[in-house]
């Protein structure tokens, strides 16, 4: 963990190459290297024993005996044999080095969090044996919480919703904390702690009929419609079936700029950007808007709160009446229509909502065999209970006020592929209005700013972060405006039509059957009402290629 200071802000960076983790990632792989070095000195050890047993025998009967020639070698067959033992068992050591630490690390992060709880748990209590005088104590415990050195907004949501609860039960009496102990021991089974409000808001959902399963359907928007700038043209003298020319500038800022304009697009809309690579090669960045619809559970639009908790529980959706990510399907439906081929670079970038999906994509084994995802760029996400694949790069853009980050219960891992950048940055005006704070820390257009200091920063793990955006995009200077090709598709979750009830059979008619075994044709009606057909609702409304799409 570093701190960085730029224009009027400051950082907080975590992660990549300011991690313990990374260190040890490289001592491991030192630890393989020398398992190698090791290998071959057997080789080498081999080739000199042979030797000096042919010396032996070459100077049986000759005058003088070359003891000493012959104990040389001896002795360095002796000595190479200890240094290959010894060299061995470092390469093992460096080996299990990064898997013991990240074991101890996730053994004490689960022995402190309990600490922790089992703590506020006992302030409960000492609380409730207040009794008339109680509510004083609590009003004391929240000041003395709020005024902790160095705690914004964020982390003060988090430690409420990691202890609020045990908290909470001893107020209530020595019973209700009986009972919140228990609940601790399956506490275990629905995963990490910010997943398990997610599951059970989705199973309730679920449960009670507010969320209904659905598939995606897809459509390509017309530039017309997502670009102010574009010429109208008549239909037929005008297509965007093969991409609008665009540019994008290679830094974070420029990067996180398309997911800003996705908030732009018609609702449910994200753009796809395809960027050819000096080798020839193509790279794909797909920008995400975040949350744009509140008021249904269940609506057209998958950027709604049943898209959020789709993201946030993607992982255990066997659980769950919908079996897909209706925004994954997006994703890969918007990037096969663009033309991308399932090993092309890809590229996510997502705020708030958005961040939940890229990084729930960057961690779906099944949707990485399709899409290759190599970086995420996020901001403004609790996404840190995604397991993202350690071959995806994570960039991470936290404000030290955004309470929405705080939905993930906790600071995400210093791991070497996720780095986090927290901005201490101070809230405009007097800062006296806490909504107003809120709202500042979680705009996206202040992340823009964030982003645009950070591309200044010289911080070890923010460089890195943004080298390997550039490698990406093939681009070949800080920066730098790449050329490309710009689609936006527009994706709408259409529920599934509930089953048919099967029908009763209808009772045998004499006249319908003397009719048939006479052979006479025509429709009888007997009674029973017909139930349409009703037909499926497709994912796709593109060709299979682009050369069909240019056909139509």
């Amino acid at each position: 963990m570093s701190d960085w200071r730029g224009d009027g802000t400051e950082f907080t960076v975590a992660g990549g190459l300011n991690s313990i983790s990374y260190v040890l990632e490289e001592i491991a792989a030192a630890g393989h290297a020398v398992g190698m070095l090791s290998e071959r000195m057997g080789q080498l050890i081999d080739t000199l024993e042979s030797e000096g047993n042919w010396l032996s025998r070459a100077a049986v009967g000759a005058l003088p005996y070359p003891y000493g020639p012959l104990a040389a070698v001896r002795n360095a067959v002796w000595i190479a044999g200890r240094g290959k033992e010894e060299i061995a068992n470092f390469a093992q050591k460096a080996r299990r080095a990064g898997e013991n630490y990240a074991d101890v690390e996730a053994r004490n992060a689960a022995l402190i969090a309990r600490i922790n709880r089992l703590s506020a748990l006992h302030k409960g209590l000492n609380t409730w044996l207040l009794g008339p005088l109680a509510p004083l104590q609590f009003i004391f415990d929240a000041a003395a919480l709020s005024r902790q050195p160095g705690m914004g907004l964020r982390d003060l949501t988090e430690k409420i919703l990691n202890d609020g609860g045990a908290y909470g039960a001893g107020l209530l009496g020595p019973g209700a904390g009986v009972l919140y102990l228990l609940s601790q021991l399956r506490r275990q089974n629905l995963g990490a702690s910010g997943v398990q409000p997610a599951f059970m808001l989705r199973k309730a959902f679920d449960g009670t009929g507010l969320a209904r399963p659905g598939q995606v359907a897809v459509r390509a928007v017309p530039v017309r419609d997502w670009d102010p700038t574009d010429p109208y043209y008549p239909p037929g003298h005008a297509s965007y079936a093969d991409g609008v020319p665009w540019k994008v500038e290679a830094s974070i800022e420029g990067l996180l700029a398309g997911t800003a304009d996705a908030y732009k697009y018609p609702p449910g809309s994200i753009g796809v950007v395809r960027i050819e690579r000096p080798d020839g090669s193509n790279a794909w960045i797909v920008h995400l808007p975040g949350t744009e619809d509140w008021s249904t559970v269940d609506s057209k639009n998958p950027f709604d709160m049943e898209g959020n908790l789709e993201g946030l529980t993607a992982a255990q959706r066997e659980a769950f009446q919908q079996q897909e990510v209706v925004v994954q399907e997006l994703i890969k439906e918007a990037l096969r229509a663009s033309g991308a081929l399932p090993g092309d670079d890809v590229l996510l970038t997502g705020h708030s909502g958005g961040g939940i999906h890229a990084a729930a994509a960057a961690a779906d084994p099944a949707f990485l065999t399709e899409v290759n995802v190599k970086m995420i760029i996020i901001a403004g996400s609790p996404a840190k209970n995604a397991a993202v694949h350690e071959g995806t790069s994570v960039l991470d853009l936290q404000n030290e006020h955004d309470i929405v980050t705080a939905a993930d219960f906790g600071p995400p891992a210093a791991a070497p592929n996720w780095v986090t950048a927290t901005s201490h940055r101070p809230p405009s005006g007097n800062g006296s209005d806490l909504g107003e704070v809120i709202q500042e820390a979680h705009a996206i257009e202040n992340y823009l700013k964030d982003a645009a200091t950070l591309d200044q920063s010289q911080d070890p793990a923010v460089e890195e972060s943004r080298e390997i955006l550039r490698t990406i995009m093939g681009a070949g200077g800080a920066g730098a405006a790449v050329a490309g090709t710009k689609w936006v598709y527009q994706g709408s979750d259409v529920n599934s039509q509930p089953e048919t009830k099967a029908q009763p059979k209808s009772k045998p008619n004499p006249t319908i059957d003397r009719a048939k075994k006479a052979g006479m044709g025509g429709s009888f009606n007997t009674g029973t009402r017909q139930q349409p057909l009703i037909p499926s609702v497709g994912t796709s409304i593109f060709p299979s290629s682009p050369s069909a799409r240019k056909q139509r």
